[in-house]
């Protein structure tokens, strides 16, 4: 077959520029298929958590809130809630809120950091309102060798106590912190997560948090 000829002045048929997409696109292709491959064939790093288990050591109880570490004083709020129910007879102790509120008026319950909420006794738990403009220890008095926080981990039994956390969603800053300084310390420690707005509330006989 005769090969045409091209007239003068008729454009010429360039794919110059055609053969470059289709390398450049393929190219690109090649390399999304290592990428692919790549991530495809990765192995993941597993961090394992730490398996919760049940003790019978008497947890001494530290909440996390704004970043700041205050300790709750479980026990020395335990004994002013004792002999507060003491006072009342039988009936006010088992009664209506109103009669038992009532019965109580005037009598404040709580510490530096915390109220006990008189609501929560009539059904054998105790309740803890924080009290509002009263600062905790914050990330650098923690790292104090003399600070609160250390000095009072020096002073427990590990045999016998372990520390635990309760914490706010937005303090796991100074828990991750406190935590270290307890697990260096040698003693065990446990967590619970609260809500921003969850009040701290204790039930008859104490409350269980598992050592990690």
């Amino acid at each position: 077959m005769a090969r045409r000829k091209i007239k003068k002045g008729e454009p010429e048929l360039l794919i110059v520029s055609f053969c470059d997409i289709v390398t450049i696109t393929t190219a690109a292709l090649f390399f999304c298929l290592l990428v692919t491959v790549q991530e495809a064939v990765k192995i993941p790093v597993f961090r394992p958590t730490p398996r919760a288990k049940i003790t019978s050591k008497q947890g001494i109880f530290f909440e996390c809130r704004t970043n700041e570490l205050f300790f709750v004083d479980k026990a020395g709020l335990d004994d002013q809630v004792e002999k507060l129910m003491s006072t009342l007879n039988p009936g006010i102790r088992g009664g209506d809120l109103d009669s038992f509120l009532k019965a109580i008026q005037g009598q404040e319950v709580g510490n530096a950091y915390y109220r006990v909420d008189p609501r929560y006794l009539l059904v054998g738990r105790m309740g803890l309102d924080a009290r509002p403009g009263v600062a905790g220890e914050t990330m650098t008095e923690l790292d104090d060798r003399n600070g609160k926080f250390q000095v009072m981990l020096s002073q427990l039994d590990k045999s016998k106590q372990y520390v635990a956390f309760l914490v706010r969603d937005d303090s796991f800053n100074i828990f991750r912190r406190a935590r270290q300084i307890a697990d260096e310390a040698g003693l065990e420690t446990g967590w619970e997560l609260l809500g921003i707005d969850e009040p701290i509330k204790f039930g008859e006989g104490g409350t269980a948090i598992a050592t990690q």
